[in-house]
């Protein structure tokens, strides 16, 4: 084989020996290299070309493929991006790959500032390597600098000239002079090499031979020739080497148009790339001039722009070449894409950044083989044979054994601590030195009087003011009006609903009222303001049973909860100064599932119970003409009677008769209000997350399911003349009951004896529970790692500020206020800034989140404000707030783990899901948890159905103990697999806020 020698320039490294090539700290000191050259890893842009031919019988280099963190092909036929995935690569190719650069050309830190530069040095290194021979430095550096045509450079586009635009040349102008004889009848002689007359060896068909998409096809003259001034210059060309001034000419290209046609793609794709990225060209095609195959690693100096070989203009820094005959036994494609693949991966390219010779290039393939996981040759017919849970666990398990393996190197070449150190050490600890630091875990103990509340407003209140100024964006101000509706209508359902169970004590204006005082109150104070407040169904049920319980002993229900809520304050103050909230690190996913699922189950209850009393009082039946015989016409609830009555009553805030007669279809419309209301409500909160339109229109649909789907069915209620049960809300800011606001100006406080006031601890002890419950819950969810939260929050602070709240609300007559889980959940996620810069197939991420005051301060303003529109209030028909009762209930399921594992009671083993407390707990021991589940929450329901409700909380609490018990019958893995964290949820936004909120409401 012959070898040319040719002396590199002295800023080039070669690393082409069989011996593993020099290294660049041969050359230069330790000081110069590091100085020169950037070896620090960048972020990289992979983009893969192949030589294809065109429609014209043109060769030219088409991107096929790319990567920015996961790969994407082009679809063939399409000219559009596939979606993006993880590169399955063939052992055989990688094992090709290596022996590639095993034999093939190495040039690292290569000083050139252009493409034609970098072609040259490599053409001339595969010369040297005897990789190529001399005649072929000319078509190979041709076929380096033909034109790149990318996936959007074939949009339609509109042009006066015929021109054709590319990028360099085409091979074709190589062989224009072999087609005819000269001007003296004589062959002009290949302008390749010196052969007279047709030189076969590069011929152009040779090119394309044997290649499936470009066999047979025309060839015909290129559009860009060169200038008949420049001929003879070609025709100089020797076989030694190229003209420089060739070498320039065929770097200009117009290329203006295909920036300006990509330039609008490029502005999407470039947010994806992080910044100071770099390019990795991979060029890869069989040709038919060359014998063996002839391959070059070139990694530059520093990155330069090639702006017509990559789709987007970031400086190219790694290039790889691979060309070869038709018959090696290589697939280029495959062999291309491995090595984009490899250079896309971190552990690879860092390695590629910083090597210096041959060897570490090959040892990072090694490691790289070292971390795959290889998968058995067969037909995988379906999805569920791959074991995607497996293969999760086998990669973390391979990188916990690459970082144990790292720890204990770096532990064995570490130095015992030098003198200095421990006589440092010994001083600071004479001293006394520094006082250490408090922990950042907000429920650790400071073993101090109010210590916690202490260092939560120490941690909030030093940003008290940014709070405001964080708030004047548009993204605060869309979330301040999707949470006005979301509040609003919570505050309607829940209003309209506590009046039927206090006996019309509490309405409608009481919680619009209050818990506008209590948001405001809590925005303006409290340690984590992002969280709403406002009544709860927890709440709501406690509410039901102190007004049972007052009613049966002929206490007054208002003066009873006035004393509940000044025991609140005694009871909070009493936990705060103790730093009782550290107890709910107690609180485990047995218990919330339970207390979660109890509630969805009355939520769902709630209105199959209603439906089912409006068929006992308003029965169906063929005939209701002899109904209005009846002289004494029903009083209404808010409106007048249509239909079939045709008396016109005012309507008073009365509770409906007993003796009212059945009114026709009203029971059938109520049921068609209350399921039309939940589809709809329903049904928007599933294409939230749908692949309809686009996902802001999807989001706005979402998040705004419940208020449309009251307006709607209102709407569709006003037009049906058939009478429904209407809400009742006196008008301006009077109580719903006849009576003053504030509680000790009416009598009834004559009914609590003295021992009853103290007693009734006991009820606000329960009340408390539940506030402490949901409270703490909520802001568990809220304060998640994963949202990077840089103000604190108020775990020991919120419970105190949310029993002052409930003391007033007691005092006035009023609901009792909470943390409302979905409604702070979702506020949260209004809030969030997610990624729009990740790389394509990673789900997005939280970049940040707008902690403010301001929202939840004009939320709770604005509820406020909607008491004084009772009018339109009083077209909301019950019927419809039972609908989203259910809706409400029926979507928490989606969110309870409980109920998957209830389901899974039914079901063959074959068909469980791979979800960690089925692999790594046995069938029957994960049945036994659910029962002991389910018997704790028909004991709940008893308790809740029978006289002794007001008692639910405290039996609630008892599954605490009865959690911790479970130790003697599951092992600690089970249990953390069974109590473990929330499923994983395959989405592409970010996750219902149903789905992470255990409690809804």
């Amino acid at each position: 084989m012959r070898r040319h020698k040719v002396l590199p320039r002295p800023t080039t490294v070669h690393l082409s020996r069989r011996d593993g090539g020099d290294k660049v700290h041969a050359f230069l000191a330790d000081s110069a290299y590091k100085k020169m050259y950037d070896h620090s890893p960048h972020a990289v842009f992979v983009q893969l070309d192949e030589l294809l031919a065109t429609e014209d019988g043109d060769a030219e280099w088409k991107e096929t493929a790319r990567w920015i963190k996961y790969e994407e092909d082009v679809e063939e036929g399409s000219a559009r991006w596939g979606k993006p995935h993880v590169a399955s690569l063939s052992f055989h190719s990688l094992l090709n790959l290596r022996r590639c650069l095993e034999t093939g050309v190495v040039l690292l830190d290569l000083e050139e500032k252009d493409l034609p530069g970098v072609a040259y040095r490599v053409v001339e290194s595969m010369v040297t390597e005897g990789l190529i021979e001399e005649d072929d430095k000319p078509v190979v550096m041709r076929s380096l600098l033909l034109r790149h045509k990318h996936v959007h450079d074939e949009r339609f586009r509109f042009s006066i000239s015929a021109r054709k635009q590319s990028s360099y040349t085409s091979l074709q102008s190589l062989w224009l002079d072999d087609a005819a004889p000269g001007p003296g009848g004589h062959r002009i002689r290949c302008s390749l090499c010196s052969a007279t007359g047709s030189c076969r060896r590069h011929s152009a068909h040779l090119l394309v031979r044997n290649t499936p998409n470009l066999a047979d096809q025309k060839r015909r003259q290129s559009s860009h020739v060169i200038p008949a001034d420049r001929t003879d210059a070609r025709k100089k060309s020797s076989a030694a080497g190229l003209d420089a001034r060739e070498v320039e000419y065929l770097a200009t290209g117009t290329v203006g148009s295909q920036d300006e046609l990509r330039r609008t793609h490029n502005d999407s794709i470039m947010k994806r790339i992080p910044d100071g990225a770099e390019a990795t060209t991979v060029l890869v095609g069989a040709v038919g001039f060359l014998d063996q195959p002839t391959i070059a690693f070139v990694r530059l100096a520093q990155g330069i722009q090639m702006p017509s070989i990559t789709e987007v203009p970031i400086p190219v820094r790694f290039m790889f070449i691979l060309l070869g005959p038709t018959t090696a036994d290589l697939d280029y494609h495959e062999v291309g894409r491995s090595i984009s693949t490899l250079m896309s991966n971190p552990s690879f390219h860092s390695i590629a950044y910083k090597a210096d010779d041959r060897r570490e290039l090959l040892s990072a393939i090694n490691e790289f083989l070292d971390d795959s996981i290889v998968l058995p040759p067969g037909d995988w017919e379906r999805q569920a044979l791959l074991p995607f849970e497996e293969l999760r666990a086998k990669s973390e398990m391979i990188r916990r054994r690459k970082r144990d393996a790292l720890e204990r190197k770096r532990a064995a070449t570490k130095d015992a601590t030098p003198v200095m150190d421990e006589k440092k050490a010994l001083l600071v600890a004479e001293i006394g030195g520094p006082p250490e630091k408090e922990p950042d875990d907000p429920l650790s103990k400071t073993g101090r009087l109010f210590g916690g509340v202490i260092r939560d407003m120490k941690r909030r209140y030093p940003h008290y003011l940014s709070d405001f100024r964080d708030a004047l964006n548009g993204q605060c101000a869309a979330a301040t009006i999707f949470m006005y509706f979301a509040a609003l209508s919570s505050a309607i359902t829940f209003g309209g609903l506590l009046a039927e169970k206090t006996y019309r004590t509490i309405g409608i204006s009481e919680t619009l009222v209050f818990t506008s005082v209590g948001g405001v109150f809590f925005a303006l104070v409290a340690g984590q303001p992002m969280m709403i407040t406002g009544a709860t169904g927890p709440l709501l049920l406690l509410d039901e049973s102190l007004a049972s319980f007052c009613h049966s002993y002929g206490f007054d229900f208002l003066a009873a909860r006035m004393y509940c809520g000044l025991w609140m304050i005694v009871i909070a103050l009493l936990v705060a100064s103790l730093e009782g909230s550290v107890a709910v690190k107690k609180i485990s996913r047995f218990t919330e599932d339970i207390f979660a699922f109890l509630i969805s189950l009355i939520f769902i209850s709630e209105p199959i119970t209603n439906l089912i009393n409006l068929y006992r009082m308003h029965p169906l039946g063929y005939d209701y003409c002899h109904k209005n015989n009846i002289t004494t016409a029903p009083p209404l609830l808010n409106g007048t009677l249509t239909g079939n009555m045709t008396s016109n009553v005012t309507a008073v805030p009365a509770p409906v008769p007993t003796g009212m007669p059945p009114q026709p279809n009203t029971a059938l419309f109520c049921t068609m209000l209350t399921l039309s209301t939940f589809i709809i409500a329903y049904y928007l909160r599933i294409f939230r997350n749908g692949k309809f339109l686009g996902r802001s229109a999807r989001r706005a649909l979402g998040d705004f399911g419940v208020p449309i789907a009251i307006v709607f069915m209102v709407g569709v209620s006003a037009f049906v003349p058939v009478w429904t049960e209407k809400l009742q809300v006196p008008d301006g800011l009077s109580p719903t009951a006849n009576r003053s606001w504030l509680v000790p100006l009416n009598p009834g406080l004559e009914t609590i004896p003295v021992w009853a006031a103290f007693a009734m601890a006991l009820p606000a002890l329960m009340v408390y529970i539940i506030v402490f419950m949901e409270t703490h819950i909520a802001e568990l969810i809220i304060d998640k790692p994963e949202r990077r939260l840089k103000k604190g929050s108020g775990f020991h602070m919120d419970i105190v500020v949310m029993s002052l709240v409930n003391a007033v609300c007691g005092m006035f007559g009023a609901p009792w206020q909470c943390v409302a889980t979905v409604r702070s959940v979702s506020h949260v996620s209004a809030l969030t800034v997610m990624s729009t810069t990740h790389a394509p197939g990673d789900k997005p991420h939280i970049v940040e989140v707008k902690e403010q005051r301001l929202t939840g301060l004009l939320v709770a303003i604005l509820v406020g404000v909607s008491v004084l529109a009772s009018s339109w209030l009083r077209m909301v028909p019950m019927a419809v707030l039972f609908g989203v009762f259910l809706y409400m209930g029926i979507s928490a399921l989606g969110g309870i783990q409980f109920w998957d594992r209830c389901i899974l009671l039914l079901k063959p083993v074959k068909h469980h899901p791979q979800i960690p407390y089925v692999r790594r707990v046995p069938t029957l021991k994960m049945h036994l948890y659910t029962i002991i589940q389910i018997a704790g929450i028909c004991i709940l329901y008893a308790v809740k159905s029978s006289r002794f409700s007001l008692a639910l909380p405290f039996f609630l609490v008892m599954m605490v103990p009865l959690r911790m018990s479970l130790v003697y019958v599951f092992t600690p893995l089970q249990l953390r697999a069974l109590d473990g964290a929330q499923k994983d949820i395959e989405q592409d936004d970010e996750p219902d806020f149903y789905e992470e909120a255990p409690l809804p409401g």
